[in-house]
């Protein structure tokens, strides 16, 4: 099942036929598999919509049904973080103390392109050894904001 709003402006249910079709003929159909965290962002005219499932997983194993996965930053952004939970707490951790700081002296709002610049060094300066693939989202001074880092 897919969304096609080309034609009929509604959902399309051919491949379901198929596959229903496929499961009498006795093959079986493709099975979901759980492969990680999800998070999503959808920025639109006035702003960024965040979303995170909670579900810490180790292998096959819930380590925490309910653990948060979207991170404060500053009062205008926020940060979605996926990989291990230890390496995105730190990092999400240090960058909003860093901004805090930023505000603090220069008594401006923070701006999602300095977060963008300071987060994308710090994980490149680690050469792939931090756990973390991050989605920040925010709106400041020149509009609404979402980078995948």
């Amino acid at each position: 099942m897919y969304w096609d709003n080309q034609e009929t402006g509604g959902f399309n249910f051919d491949k379901y036929e198929r596959n229903k079709f496929l499961e009498k003929q006795g093959l079986n159909s493709a099975k979901f598999k759980k492969t990680g965290t999800t998070i999503v962002g959808v920025k639109y005219k006035g702003g960024v919509i965040l979303g995170a499932d909670t579900r810490a997983t180790g292998g096959s194993i819930v380590m925490d049904p309910d653990c948060m996965k979207i991170h404060y930053l500053a009062p205008n952004i926020y940060c979605l973080g996926a990989g291990t939970a230890a390496d995105t707490s730190f990092v999400t951790d240090m960058m909003a103390s860093e901004l805090e700081l930023h505000r603090y002296n220069t008594r401006t709002e923070s701006r999602v392109t300095h977060v963008d610049s300071r987060l994308t060094n710090h994980l490149f300066r680690y050469g792939g050894n931090i756990g973390a693939a991050l989605i920040v989202g925010g709106v400041d001074v020149t509009g609404s904001h979402l980078v995948n880092i």
